[in-house]
């Protein structure tokens, strides 16, 4: 792996659904794709961006329609590869405990964040909208990024002839 990023998902239903943050959004998945990152998720976000993109049709904040084709836009990404390693498990397991947070989920990407930058010829970066998330683990890890706060400011990768 040359590059990487890890999206929050907080981070990938704005690309997929009109709101409040969408064009931050739109431009740092552009920028990554410019730049060669691969994006990197934990196993179970396709789950989640499916469960929120119901929750969505269910609070009226987007029709059917516009959840089926996020859900299409979604599962047509490419560029996505799903992490999941009893390591990763391990980690977030830690992370979980150590940073008391909300939930598993989140504990889950930043551990795949970490395991993917072991693999990666640079630093992958965790981005989330989640600024409760975000407050919780700023101080000691360095690489989890705001949406809208943070400029968007990759240091280019290694030139890999692997990387598709």
């Amino acid at each position: 792996m040359s590059g990487c990023i890890c999206l929050d998902s907080s981070v990938l239903i704005k690309i997929l659904v009109s709101e409040e943050g969408s064009e931050a959004a739109a431009r740092l998945l552009e920028t990554a794709v410019d730049y060669g990152l691969e994006v990197v998720l934990p196993s179970f976000a396709w789950v989640e961006v499916g469960s929120v993109l119901r929750q969505k049709i269910k609070n009226e904040a987007i029709s059917t329609a516009e959840a089926e084709e996020a859900w299409e836009i979604f599962q047509s990404l490419r560029l996505i590869t799903y992490l999941e390693t009893a390591e990763i498990r391990q980690l977030a397991w830690k992370i979980f405990a150590e940073y008391d947070l909300p939930t598993f989920y989140d504990a889950a990407y930043l551990a795949v964040t970490e395991i993917a930058s072991k693999g990666s010829k640079t630093k992958c970066e965790f981005w989330t909208a989640d600024k409760k998330l975000f407050n919780a683990v700023k101080a000691s890890k360095n690489y989890v990024r705001l949406l809208g706060q943070d400029e968007i400011d990759f240091e280019k990768p290694l030139k890999s002839t692997t990387h598709t």
